[in-house]
């Protein structure tokens, strides 16, 4: 009877541990972020192996790389490159079979170099391949049995299931992190297509990509609200496609009818990305970038909170890059006379709290102006005259 019992209790033990792998590798294959796929599954391999750490080893041209590690020292481990058939990792992608390694010290494939980085000991290590296929991918380990012990079949069943999925998680998120950076470069192109117009504006949208995101990350902005600022700021002038050359370029003041053509960018940079779904999202952002807190912008004139955080953020990016960028009617200003008038505008033209966070941003070093650029190279060249 009490045998009956003890068996019961494993039974539901395991079906409670098949439930959370389960739930788990839900959630590993709901993520198209990298990163957040890979602590997944560095968690839940310890948790189902019962492994003091774990380690994901990725193949990168002719190299392996330490993409993930928990239970050891993470940040020393991710700067090991190890050779393609280098160590454990090496024999499992090339001849593409797990490997359970109860004696890391009698086996001469092992590699003790992440060891010697992160000051971690191996003494197991249960190693299955990450396939695609018939390609290897990766290596998933999982190091060292709790209490000594050996990996036992259970434990490579169960990795070996984990790594099946999280083969194809990996590849995905791989796929679409490949996807966004050509997203990204085809919105770049855009950008430079429209600063091509005016060469005062030669590399405006990417300084505004960098201060706004270095912004939107001083305020506690989320990774998706970040990826569509970044967006957002590369297209906010993307309107004056619409707008004739004689007027962007004009050296001296625009007539009032001049600039009411000018104010119409925003709206014309809205509804030319309204026809692309990816890009529904930031639509608000380039819409409203020339709005005020006071309500006195443009295109309608909304204020505070109504304006959306993005494009109050964008607002202060660009009229500091304006500020500090050379224009056909005056040289670029310093970056105290471009800060100070930021603080004078603020509460009414600007958002308070975004100029507090351009400002700290501004002190820790993450905002490098055209003047300081300009400031730079003429110190680098008269050094190189003098020498």
């Amino acid at each position: 009877m009490e045998n009956c019992e003890e068996k019961l209790k494993k039974c539901q033990h395991d079906i409670t541990e098949y439930k959370a792998l389960l739930n788990s590798l839900a959630l590993i294959n709901s993520s198209l972020d990298l990163p957040t796929v890979l602590d997944y599954l560095m968690e839940l391999a310890k948790q189902v192996t019962g492994a003091e750490a774990a380690s994901a080893i990725l193949v990168e041209e002719d190299h392996l790389m330490f993409v993930a590690a928990s239970g050891m020292n993470s940040h020393e481990i991710k700067r090991i490159r190890l050779e393609r058939d280098e160590g454990i990792a090496g024999w499992v992608i090339k001849n593409q079979k797990p490997l359970n390694i109860s004696d890391v010290a009698l086996d001469d494939r092992f590699s003790a170099r992440a060891d010697k980085s992160s000051g971690f000991l191996t003494k197991s290590i249960l190693a299955v391949p990450l396939k695609i296929e018939d390609r290897a991918i990766g290596v998933l380990e999982a190091v060292n049995k709790a209490g000594g012990a050996a990996f036992e079949e259970t434990d490579f069943r169960l990795l070996s299931t984990l790594a099946n999925s999280a083969a194809m998680a990996i590849n995905k998120a791989q796929l679409y992190s490949d996807l966004n950076e050509l997203f990204i470069s085809t919105v770049k192109v855009i950008a430079n297509a429209i600063e091509a117009k005016d060469k005062y504006l030669h590399g405006h949208s990417e300084r505004i990509r960098d201060f706004s995101v270095a912004i939107a990350r001083e305020l506690g902005c989320n990774e998706g609200e970040l990826r569509n600022i970044e967006l957002a700021a590369l297209l906010h002038d993307v309107g004056k496609i619409g707008i004739p050359e004689a007027i962007l370029t004009k050296n001296g003041r625009l007539t009032e009818e001049e600039t009411r053509q000018m104010n119409l960018h925003p709206s014309i940079g809205a509804d030319m990305l309204s026809s692309v779904k990816q890009l529904n999202t930031i639509i608000s952002s380039v819409r409203y970038h020339q709005e005020r807190f006071d309500g006195k912008g443009y295109p309608e004139g909304i204020s505070g909170h109504d304006i959306p955080l993005s494009a109050r953020i964008i607002a202060v990016a660009d009229t500091f890059d304006a500020m500090t960028s050379d224009r056909t009617y005056r040289a670029a200003l310093p970056d105290n006379t471009a800060l100070a008038e930021l603080e004078r505008c603020s509460g009414t033209q600007f958002d308070p709290q975004c100029v507090r966070a351009f400002f700290k941003c501004h002190q820790k070093g993450l905002i490098i102006s055209n003047w300081q650029l300009k400031k730079l190279q003429s110190s680098a060249g008269d050094k190189g005259e003098i020498a």
